[in-house]
């Protein structure tokens, strides 16, 4: 079962995922993807396989809700800068 809110997009052959809310502002997002990304995080594909084109910073934001204007210059993955988390 999938944990992804996955709803249908106006554009075509896209969907939209409400993200979490992220953990510094506490805002929800949206991300528009290829539908056939939304096919493979429904059937539980991780979300660096399903959406493999995906720039790093908007999966994160699918999977932990940070949006990436909340972390400018962090290299998720790389480890992040603490004086960005001061800044907030």
């Amino acid at each position: 079962m999938t944990r992804h809110a996955i709803y249908d997009s106006m554009q075509e052959d896209c969907a939209d995922i409400l993200t979490p809310s992220c953990p510094l502002c506490g805002q929800q997002g949206w991300i528009t993807v290829p539908q056939s990304g939304a096919d493979a995080l429904m059937d539980d594909q991780p979300v660096q396989d399903a959406l493999p084109e995906l720039d790093r910073r908007l999966r994160e934001q699918i999977i932990s809700g940070i949006h990436p204007r909340c972390f400018p210059g962090a290299e998720f993955g790389d480890g992040i800068d603490p004086v960005l988390i001061r800044s907030h």
